[in-house]
C-alpha cells in the first residue's frame, strides 16, 4: 500500500484522482480533517496517535494525516 505525507500532497493527490481515502491519527488538528472532508473525500481516524500513525505506515516520525495512493 502507498501513502501520502502532508496535507499540500494529499491535496493534489484527491484533485488528480489518485487519492480516494484519508487517514488522520486522533490527535490531528480538526481543522485540517474538515478540510479534507470538503474537499470530498473519505477521513477515517485511527485509533492512535500521530507517533503511532507514523510507525503503522512504516515512518520513524510522526505523521497527522496520511493519502491512501490508489494505483491505477
Amino acid at each position: 500500500m502507498d501513502f501520502i505525507i502532508g496535507p499540500r500532497e494529499i491535496s493534489k493527490g484527491i484533485k488528480d484522482g489518485s487519492v480516494t481515502f484519508v487517514m488522520a491519527a486522533n490527535n490531528c488538528p480538526k481543522p485540517l480533517i474538515e478540510k479534507f472532508e470538503k474537499e470530498g473525500v473519505e477521513v477515517k481516524i485511527f485509533s492512535g496517535n500521530q507517533k503511532d500513525l507514523g510507525t503503522h505506515i512504516g515512518k520513524p516520525f510522526p505523521v497527522a494525516i496520511v493519502g491512501k495512493v490508489d494505483k491505477k
